[in-house]
């Protein structure tokens, strides 16, 4: 369909409005609203009505929405003034009165309808469905309630915060000279994001009361202004320099799960023409931390699929990788061998592209576990926290490949960091697993049975969780338990046996081995 009015063409197919002057410039949200209100302008539109129609229904504010008519009135020369184009009907909504024909007839060879040229940058979430890397904008954040020897902290917390964002490889950063001129209390996400061309920005609040500070962060798409992450930090003032950093990285871990998944339920509304490399990354990390064999092809699927459109793209290879690492941890496959040589290769071929790449450098760690280099292991998690210190799922793995050598004390430290980095993790039971064995490796059995049973009953857990839980357990002395937890991971794989959790988790420490294999062995699992 294709409308004129006051100079104005507004194309739904090609998803452009051209004005006088030429292309406008306007994102999607608004160009929706305009598209929803042409096609119904013989009637008023209710905010609930444009919620269903270009939020799909989702949870948006007023002021979200009134932004979206505000920057559709602009994009078309009108004002809530004028109202000379879209009215506002009080009580009631929104009505398009413009008078405008429909020009839907299709355009010849000879008068080519004009094209909507990208921008400055492959991001903009206007351009296509398939929106490229992820990027994001760090507003200065507002200040309350401060003396003014301290109100540099709403500039100088999210300048550090940029700081340690510009780490993640996978994410644009805007630099702070172009975010910092934005002015926090009456920029509008939508504005920003289509002058930055970002796809996400972090706003925040400072507030000073007495001897308490409390930092308000949130995390927003600028595609509809939608809340994608919000936290709230309080501590004394007195320990405002360690609170920085515990908050930094807090937002770092988060937004490492939170703008993938984003990303990925953004991807799942597109048809499948519609994907590009990375959206099918992101769909593919989605299914990868399900550690079951149907979601692992799925996962593959998408990798596979990122690489035929993107042949250099790292990440996709070390989400290959991952998804060969995770068939021989689980021994989804007959070959164990090939697929670990295979986790090696693809984390190989990631690194060749991006050696700086973390998400690479943990994947050819985790390989070389599975191999069972644990020295080798060792050093390439230790370079993916050298290049991103708040690397959760790093962390974790670090504490495991200790657990596996018996050092109890810093296996526990780090699964204790990973868990206080991303309390929402996906192997966040993974993360509980680690300090289990850790007080295994202690001989307090109670401490481990407490922390195993919590790992195995988590979301997403595997059957390891539950073996680990029952030989807990059985080195506590209580049979009954550790029995129903032997069944539970034998409901989830008849065919457990010792070999399959020893070549899962290669112990190097005699004593850890030998207490989970005389207690594996106690409850029938040879």
């Amino acid at each position: 369909m294709r409308w004129e009015f006051l100079g104005f063409t507004l194309d739904k197919n090609r998803a452009e409005l051209v004005g006088p002057d030429g292309v406008v410039h306007v994102e999607r949200v608004p160009l929706e609203v305009l598209v929803h209100l042409i096609e119904n302008a013989d009637k008023v539109i209710s905010r609930d009505d444009l919620i269903d129609a270009v939020w799909d229904g989702r949870i948006v504010s007023d002021a979200t929405i009134s932004t979206a008519v505000k920057q559709a009135r602009k994009a078309v020369n009108d004002t809530g003034t004028d109202q000379a184009v879209i009215r506002t009907v009080h009580g009631r909504g929104f009505r398009f009165v413009a008078e405008f024909q429909d020009a839907t007839a299709p355009a010849t060879a000879s008068t080519p309808h004009p094209q909507m040229p990208l921008s400055n940058t492959p991001d903009t979430p206007a351009m296509s469905p398939g929106r490229g890397r992820p990027s994001l904008a760090v507003l200065r954040f507002v200040q309350l309630g401060a003396s003014p020897g301290q109100a540099s902290l709403a500039d100088s917390f999210p300048a550090e915060l940029i700081s340690n964002l510009s780490r993640i490889r996978w994410l644009h950063v805007i630099a702070r000279g172009s975010s910092f001129r934005f002015d926090p209390i009456t920029m509008e996400p939508g504005l920003v994001g289509q002058q930055l061309g970002t796809r996400y920005l972090i706003t925040g609040t400072v507030e000073m009361v007495g001897a308490l500070m409390t930092i308000t962060v949130e995390i927003l798409s600028t595609d509809g202004g939608t809340l994608v992450w919000s936290d709230r930090f309080a501590a004394p003032l007195e320990e405002v320099h360690q609170t920085r950093q515990e908050i930094t990285a807090s937002i770092v871990s988060a937004l490492e799960i939170s703008i993938p998944q984003y990303e990925a339920a953004h991807s799942r509304r597109l048809s499948a023409s519609e994907f590009d490399a990375w959206s099918h990354f992101h769909v593919g990390l989605s299914h990868i931390f399900k550690f079951n064999q149907g979601e692992n092809r799925i996962a593959a699927k998408h990798f596979h699929a990122a690489l035929d459109l993107d042949p250099t793209f790292s990440r996709a290879h070390a989400g290959l990788s991952f998804t060969h690492w995770q068939n021989a941890f689980m021994q989804f496959g007959e070959d164990r061998n090939l697929l670990v040589q295979q986790a090696v290769q693809d984390a190989s071929r990631a690194l060749d592209i991006d050696p700086a790449d973390p998400f690479a450098n943990f994947n050819m760690g985790r390989a070389r576990w599975l191999e069972g280099d644990i020295d080798a292991s060792q050093n390439w998690l230790d370079r993916a926290l050298q290049i991103n210190p708040n690397f959760a799922q790093c962390h974790y793995n670090k504490g495991l490949i200790l657990a596996l050598d018996g050092a109890s004390q810093p296996a526990k430290s780090f699964a204790s960091k990973a868990m206080s980095l991303s309390p929402l993790d996906p192997l966040y039971y993974g993360m509980l697993g680690v300090r289990a064995m850790s007080h295994i490796a202690e001989d307090d059995f109670e401490a481990a049975s407490r922390l195993a049973q919590q790992a195995m009953q988590s979301p997403g857990a595997h059957f390891y969780m539950a073996l680990i839980a029952a030989a807990a357990f059985e080195l506590q002395g209580d049979g009954d338990r550790a029995k129903r937890c032997r069944d539970h991971a034998l409901h989830e794989r008849p065919d457990v046996s010792q070999d399959m959790f020893f070549s899962a988790f290669p112990f190097r420490s005699n004593d850890m081995r030998g207490k989970f294999s005389g207690a594996l062995q106690r409850l029938g699992v040879s």
